[in-house]
């Protein structure tokens, strides 16, 4: 009969060879010996590594037990260490981690397309799996993903909750503490306002239509990048390409600023919490509400009928709720040529369209209404007077054309 020591070595040199997490029934197997007592040799193992204040320690994964090196040293030892994941591939690897289920167009959407070389390496490593979910298919973390991280568990929130924690410590032996949970925000200009109405402020200003090396910079390291409406294509011309996601927002209406903060909302996610105020994004979604009904019921004072000029026209008047006719006085923006070229045919009411793309984003919606209810009310009030004007000289003619009266 193998005496306890004997065993105790065995179940040693099996930690030892193989270099990642081992069950407590594959020692029960290699030793011939019951639970408690593997158990109990695995936990006076681990006690002669600590007593002898060794540069390996032997760790508990609730029932799975690891041999490896002490974070304190694994700096030093990294030069001899099998080779370890890149920095891209650890990013790639920890959004599927954060995210999982998820699936791979979803990281190629954030990640960009070097995201498919990284997704086949971590699956032929073990990291990741995939399963058939429908017509598609999900990427979940392994068991050796797991174990490689020193998580002990597979589930998908404890891995969540646990790789937040390694962040956060910014303790361990992986690559893994580089890596920022919270998704990097960078917006034009134009859109820092529409930060502030979510309370963020931990964000980037970029010029992705003409950037300089710094703004490249940013928008190599920008998860998510926020700019209006009909320019990502643009970012297609960089060099290097955007590869991160792109938020496309409308700031015509307050009806749009309402779906932009939503937008931002849905994005982050559970992540918006720590970007933004919750409360702070509620009031400022109700004072937009106010400030439309605010608008509509000046708007109910404009009987003109009005015809748009162009679609941002027609989103405009009809968030009023001024009526349309096909005859109607012309409503139309500050440019004479769209964006594609279109010529625009020249309003009798013209609104600003700050194509400086700076300002406060209310204060521009509320200056293309007041120049829209302001105009067309200016219209209502000089047919006002010219109506007026011709009724007092029907009235003279007919005084004047009124027969004598008999003697």
């Amino acid at each position: 009969m193998t005496d306890e020591n004997t065993v105790k070595r065995i179940i040693e040199a099996a930690l030892f060879a193989a270099g990642s997490a081992v069950t407590t029934e594959t020692l029960m197997k290699i030793s011939g010996l019951g639970k408690k007592e593997v158990t109990r040799l695995v936990t006076d193992l681990k006690k002669e590594y600590e007593d002898r204040l060794s540069g390996i320690e032997i760790a508990d994964l609730s029932g799975r037990f690891v041999m490896q090196i002490k974070p304190e040293y694994a700096e030093k030892v990294k030069d001899v260490a099998p080779k370890e994941l890149t920095s891209p591939q650890l990013k790639t690897l920890s959004i599927i981690a954060y995210h999982q289920p998820i699936t791979k167009a979803e990281v190629v959407e954030m990640r960009g397309g070097n995201a498919y070389d990284h997704i086949s390496e971590l699956q032929e490593r073990g990291f990741i799996e995939l399963k058939p979910h429908g017509r598609t298919k999900m990427m979940t973390t392994t068991r050796m993903f797991a174990e490689y991280f020193g998580i002990g568990s597979t589930d998908s929130a404890e891995v969540r909750n646990k790789m937040v924690e390694i962040f956060r410590s910014r303790g361990g032996q992986s690559d893994i503490t580089r890596f920022t949970f919270q998704k990097k925000l960078a917006v034009t200009e134009m859109y820092e306002s529409l930060m502030r109405m979510c309370g963020i402020t931990n964000y980037k200003v970029v010029n992705p239509y003409s950037p300089t090396e710094e703004d490249l910079k940013i928008l190599e390291d920008t998860d998510i990048l926020v700019l209006a409406k009909g320019y990502a294509d643009r970012l297609l011309e960089l060099n290097p390409p955007y590869g991160g996601r792109v938020l496309e927002m409308s700031s015509t209406t307050f009806g749009d600023l309402i779906d932009d903060i939503r937008l931002v909302e849905k994005e982050l996610g559970e992540d918006f919490a720590r970007f933004g105020k919750h409360s702070k994004k509620e009031e400022n979604i109700n004072d937009l509400k106010e400030l439309l009904e605010i608008y509509r019921n000046k708007a109910l004072m404009v009987k003109t009928k009005a015809s748009p000029a162009t679609e941002m026209s027609a989103k405009i008047l009809g968030e009023l709720g001024i009526g349309l006719a096909a005859d109607g006085i012309i409503v139309s923006p500050d440019y004479k040529t769209t964006s594609k070229g279109k010529k625009v045919k020249k309003g009798e009411v013209v609104f600003p369209t700050h194509q400086n793309g700076s300002g406060n984003l209310i204060k521009r919606v509320c200056e293309k209404y007041d120049a829209v209810i302001g105009g067309l009310k200016e219209i209502d009030k000089a047919e006002k007077e010219n109506a007026k004007a011709e009724k007092n000289v029907k009235k003279s003619k007919t005084k004047q054309v009124q027969p004598e009266a008999e003697e």
